[in-house]
């Protein structure tokens, strides 16, 4: 059944492609968002390739030919966005040519990360120059609605089955073989989806949506707390404030605080007890209990920074170089993407990786000082993103989420909102002279 609908979608994919070339994008910027084959697994069998190579060889077919039919905006690529996604992707593979550790071991090979973000970067920019248009804005928010509520779906449906076998101590597991498996990386989706849900309330106008999509979200809060992540929790926290803080409703800002307070305490239980016993062991010296791993891979990054400035140890070494530098203590990964970019591949790109969220919050203001207000849609995007990034930074202090595809998803989607709203700014220009 799967791959009877993969070849449904590469068809009109197909068929689109010529006048739409938007629709090839959008489709393989949600399938890599979402990651149906390990959903579904047993559906996606029958395809002699898989749907990721597939959808991204027609959505390079399908940029061919918007640029042959002069389609594609080419000045969306002058953004300094993607020169500082362009220098990032530089700096991994020098760090990997130069690094001083030819042999190493390591869970996740440095080959398999530098493929997956040789695919997230080539499909980036591929998919940048096509969806620089209200609708293809407007479909992606739509689609990235969707498969929020449907993993808020999947998750809460694992609990109430009372299928333990998605459970890792207590903690929900994503879908196995996903990027979602480890329960961490799954809250991450949570916190950027939350956004979506939140603000679509006071833009979408039929009732029959806007409330059963608010009521998604105590689900989510819910799926949250199966998860039991505590970065996703103050990620959570931070991103509720913020969206608290954008909403112009006092009463519903109100209800939002009050009622995510009331879920922490009545669901978050376990997560707050984990987090005062790691403080209690921080604290007490004497104690033979070991620290959280958190503590002690951000102790170890900060010396492998030290050595190695530069271009780092390389992509997927931390492990390795934690275990030379500090044989005392038990090796561990970064457990921080500023860390993990960093030390594996220089602090340049580190620092880059930072003015990233610089940039959106620049972006942001710009778009709100510039009454961005006045288009719904973009309005929409503006603030989705920034509280989405803002929730997915707080997440990534304590992840290594430096190849996760929805952060790309965002960057994406916050350019290209920016640019349609410059053109918009640009044409009523002209309309007023």
């Amino acid at each position: 059944m799967g791959a009877i609908l993969v070849y449904l979608i590469a068809a009109y994919i197909f068929i689109k492609m010529f006048k739409s070339p938007w629709v090839a994008a959008v489709t393989y910027l949600a399938f890599g968002v979402m990651q149906p084959q390990y959903i579904w697994f047993w559906h996606f069998d029958g395809l002699p390739f898989s749907p990721s190579m597939i959808l991204s060889v027609l959505t390079i077919l399908a940029c061919g030919f918007a640029v042959l039919n002069k389609k594609i905006d080419f000045t969306v690529y002058k953004r300094k966005q993607n020169i500082v996604l362009l220098i990032m992707w530089i700096m991994f593979h020098l760090s990997h040519q130069f690094s001083p550790f030819d042999s190493y071991r390591a869970g996740t090979r440095a080959e398999v990360v530098l493929e997956t973000l040789n695919t997230i970067m080539i499909m980036y920019f591929v998919t940048l120059g096509l969806i620089t248009s209200e609708i293809a804005l407007k479909v992606m928010c739509v689609l990235m609605i969707s498969l929020t509520i449907y993993y808020v779906y999947w998750s809460n449906d694992q609990y109430f089955s009372w299928n333990m076998s998605q459970f890792n101590n207590g903690r929900l597991m994503g879908p196995r073989g996903s990027i979602y498996k480890d329960e961490n990386v799954f809250s991450a989706i949570f916190m950027i989806g939350m956004p979506f849900l939140l603000f679509s309330f006071f833009y979408i106008k039929k009732i029959i949506y806007k409330y059963p999509l608010l009521m998604v979200v105590p689900l989510l809060w819910h799926s949250l707390f199966l998860v039991g992540s505590r970065g996703a929790m103050v990620a959570t926290v931070v991103a509720t404030f913020i969206a608290s803080r954008l909403i112009k409703s006092k009463i519903f800002d109100k209800i939002l605080i009050i009622g995510f307070v009331v879920a922490l305490i009545t669901q978050g239980g376990s997560m707050l007890n984990r987090s005062t016993n790691t403080i209690e062991k921080s604290q007490n010296v004497s104690s033979t209990a070991p620290l959280n791993p958190r503590l002690v891979s951000w102790q170890h990054g900060l010396g492998i920074i030290k050595e190695y400035p530069l271009l780092g140890v390389g992509p997927q070494r931390f492990q390795h170089a934690s275990r030379l530098y500090f044989p005392q203590d038990t090796p561990y990964v970064a457990h921080n993407a500023f860390l993990n970019f960093s030390a594996n591949t220089g602090l340049l790109t580190g620092l880059l990786y930072l003015y990233l969220f610089w940039l959106a919050y620049k972006n942001y203001k710009y778009c709100v000082k510039n009454k961005i207000e006045e288009y719904p849609l973009l309005d929409y995007i503006n603030k989705v993103c920034i509280t989405s990034l803002a929730g997915f930074f707080i997440c990534a202090l304590f992840l290594d989420l430096i190849v996760f595809e929805a952060f790309y998803f965002l960057l994406s989607l916050n350019l290209a909102k920016q640019h349609v709203f410059e053109k918009k700014l640009s044409e009523k220009s002209t309309q007023n002279e």
